[in-house]
């Protein structure tokens, strides 16, 4: 039913809160399913992401969605997380069964919320 990634992700959630002073705020929501994502980053001064918290209300993808975004932008210059492919990202959660595409959706859309950000 859940692929490793978001098996990982769901059990070992490693960037889950909030930051106190973020650089960017990321926020999405879901009518549909109900979904929400709260996501805060920090920027070093060679515009890196250093720290990414989320807080997630929602199913089991969707928190784990959370923490993998998260995860991946630790460290990426916005430049190169723009710079990602549909399908780089598709890749970040693996194979989805059709109840969690949603998230694959979510995702796709933080990352949208990112090119405003430059």
């Amino acid at each position: 039913m859940f692929n490793n990634i978001i098996i990982d992700n769901f059990c070992n959630p490693d960037c889950q809160g909030t930051l106190s002073s973020p650089a960017i705020k990321l926020a999405l929501g879901n009518p549909v399913c109900g979904d929400k994502v709260d996501i805060d980053l920090t920027l070093d001064s060679q515009g890196r992401v250093n720290n990414a918290c989320f807080r997630a209300w929602g199913c089991t993808a969707s928190l784990a969605m959370s923490n993998q975004f998260c995860r991946h932008v630790k460290g990426k210059t916005l430049e190169e997380l723009n710079a990602l492919s549909p399908e780089g990202i598709d890749a970040l959660l693996g194979e989805l069964e059709p109840a969690q595409q949603h998230c694959l959706d979510m995702l796709h859309k933080l990352f949208e919320q990112l090119k405003g950000k430059i």
